[in-house]
């Protein structure tokens, strides 16, 4: 504990926390790269659940590279944040559920690219398919844990026990109607 009370009153750790440039580049940055990482494989994870059936799914692939480029910003801006309050964040078990999340999600993105791009069944096979859509659906599942986890870290246990039961509801609200109404505009395939 003593090393992470050193570390959050460093000289480094004091300059980015009262430095309102740095300290808001750092935010930013996350931000891009959360753009870059959750958003596009929170696109192809649709794409892959039948969202936009009329848009290719195959140069989807060359998004890749940016994903990862979204996820090391996140781990480099993500480090710098987390070592500017390592007293709060590292006993905060909310920290470590975001990190499990996130892990989860890389380990969901690699299987799903070699799976739909790498040569595996793809989509081409209903077993291809299924297969396809499970992680699709995982994937959006850890994006959505990771990133409730990730906003609610700075608040009280009671304050994150409630957004975590609203962010519950209304994902099974939207999830309902986007069902009913995916099936009465043909967004969503009938099995």
């Amino acid at each position: 504990m003593e090393m992470l009370e050193a570390l959050e009153a460093s000289a480094y750790a004091m300059w980015v926390k009262e430095s309102s440039t740095a300290y808001v580049a750092f935010l930013a940055f996350h931000s891009i790269g959360m753009a870059f990482l959750v958003g596009i494989s929170g696109a192809t994870a649709m794409r892959i659940l039948g969202v936009a059936r009329s848009m290719p799914l195959e140069p989807m692939a060359g998004f890749f590279p940016l994903m990862y480029a979204g996820f090391w910003i996140n781990a480099v801006t993500g480090t710098v944040l987390l070592s500017l309050y390592p007293t709060k964040f590292l006993v905060d078990g909310t920290t470590y559920i975001k990190l499990a999340a996130v892990a989860a999600a890389m380990v969901i993105i690699v299987k799903l690219q070699a799976h739909v791009f790498g040569g595996g069944e793809g989509l081409d096979t209903p077993a291809g398919s299924k297969k396809a859509k499970m992680l699709a659906v995982a994937l959006l599942a850890a994006w959505l844990i990771a990133t409730v986890a990730g906003r609610v870290m700075a608040y009280s246990l009671t304050t994150k026990l409630q957004t975590a039961g609203a962010v519950l509801v209304v994902v099974v609200l939207a999830l309902t109607i986007g069902y009913f109404a995916g099936r009465r505009f043909g967004w969503i395939e009938s099995s």
